[in-house]
């Protein structure tokens, strides 16, 4: 294997649409092909942790220092991301590796990481932007940072390590949820984890609305896993 990094996007565009893709746009225009391989999945169908579990699967044993899982509306503009994941690693000793996330989770309805961490637990940053050349910065706390849960824009795992620990990202949860599911899974297994000072632009702040029909199944399984029984139900 000659790159010691791979991103491994999914999404449900065709090969033909890649211009469309703002992660593909980091390696066409970014220079990110010098540090890292990409791996697109286009026309995707499937739940993200049933392809990343796959991936984590098929690049075991095969030199591959870090896998990158990023969603396809991220264009990462940091050269210096194999640098930092080393430090990140071997430095802070964390094997899952993320941007945003949170130190502590009070578990309830609306189910986001970030309604659900109050601010003072909150670490990280995440550059939003609109389409332009304009963005702004979410600035949710210190990092790096040791964090319970993150967010699933972008999670990087230490390969040889996850292999090791038997973990895996929660199939139960096609997209809404994995992360944080997968997360509190990592913690329950005593795998480390952080967030990083990454540079990356999101073109999503997130969840439209939780009234989503798909989001709210997703929140309701996600209730009946992980919380207190008292704040299992959602309201109505």
């Amino acid at each position: 294997m000659d790159q010691p990094v791979v991103i491994v996007c999914c999404t449900q565009k065709s090969p033909e649409q890649h211009s469309q893709v703002l992660l593909y746009q980091s390696f066409e225009s970014g220079g990110l092909s010098k540090v890292c391989r990409l791996e697109m999945v286009w026309n995707n169908s499937e739940g993200l942790s049933v392809v990343y579990n796959r991936k984590v699967r098929e690049y075991a044993g095969s030199g591959v220092d870090f896998l990158i899982f990023v969603h396809d509306d991220v264009y990462i503009d940091d050269l210096k991301i194999y640098d930092k994941l080393k430090q990140a690693y071997y430095g802070l000793g964390f094997k899952i590796i993320g941007v945003a996330g949170a130190t502590s989770l009070n578990i309830g309805f609306p189910t986001l990481w970030h309604l659900m961490a109050d601010r003072k637990h909150q670490r990280g940053f995440v550059h939003h932007g609109a389409g332009g050349a304009q963005t702004t910065v979410t600035n949710f706390g210190p990092t790096p940072s040791e964090v319970l849960i993150m967010d699933g824009l972008f999670m990087a795992v230490h390969l040889p390590s996850i292999v090791n620990s038997g973990w895996q990202f929660n199939e139960q949860y096609r997209f809404h949820h994995y992360d944080i599911s997968s997360c509190i899974d990592a913690f329950i297994a005593g795998l480390r984890m952080g967030v990083y000072p990454i540079h990356l632009i999101h073109l999503s702040h997130g969840l439209e609305a939780v009234s989503n029909k798909s989001w709210q199944e997703s929140s309701d399984l996600f209730l009946s896993q992980y919380a207190p029984k008292e704040e299992q139900e959602s309201p109505e």
